[in-house]
């Protein structure tokens, strides 16, 4: 029994490492948690086995999964060309439109993954993202991702703080079968 307790310890340890979603990650170490309670209960701790049992596997999680809820990421593509791809664009207006961005977010409690792409507006629709920035001659482009419930909140930041000398256009994608 001992040995199968110990076990199990290892392998949600494992579970937790290995997972790529934080969540199952959250609900491995909660089942591990769960099993080192069950071990010191084995091993004649039944103080320590219901202490870990309250706090390690039920308030902890509780508490990781508070926090994650409101840990919201608000991935946001900007397309570039080739050509632009060297240092010298950081200051240009796309660094600008950048700083604009990572002060809606903070606004709205959102925590901003800007990354800078030179890969095709089509392309980039089958990749997770809020938002998506292109440039062109004559306008800047936002496309939002259709579940995108800050699209109007962003508009609005954007028009009234206007930094750039392009004019916006916003697009909000539909859903795709």
């Amino acid at each position: 029994m001992r040995i199968l307790a110990l076990l199990s310890i290892l392998t949600f340890s494992l579970f937790a490492i290995q997972t790529q979603k934080l969540r199952h990650a959250i609900i491995y170490l909660a089942a591990f948690s769960l099993s080192m309670a069950f071990v010191f209960l084995l091993y004649d701790a039944p103080d320590v086995a219901l202490a870990e049992a309250i706090i390690g596997s039920t308030l902890s999680t509780i508490l990781y999964l508070v926090a994650l809820q409101k840990y919201k990421i608000f991935t946001i593509y900007i397309c570039i060309n080739a050509s632009e791809m060297v240092d010298s664009h950081y200051f240009s207006g796309e660094k600008t439109l950048e700083r604009q961005l990572s002060k809606f977010c903070a606004k709205e409690e959102l925590e901003p993954q800007v990354i800078y792409t030179v890969e095709d507006f089509h392309d980039l629709l089958e990749h997770p993202y809020a938002i998506i920035v292109t440039f062109d001659e004559d306008q800047i482009t936002i496309y939002s991702h259709p579940e995108n419930l800050k699209m109007s909140a962003l508009e609005s930041f954007l028009t009234t703080k206007k930094t750039h000398e392009l004019p916006y256009r916003f697009i909000q994608m539909e859903e795709r079968l």
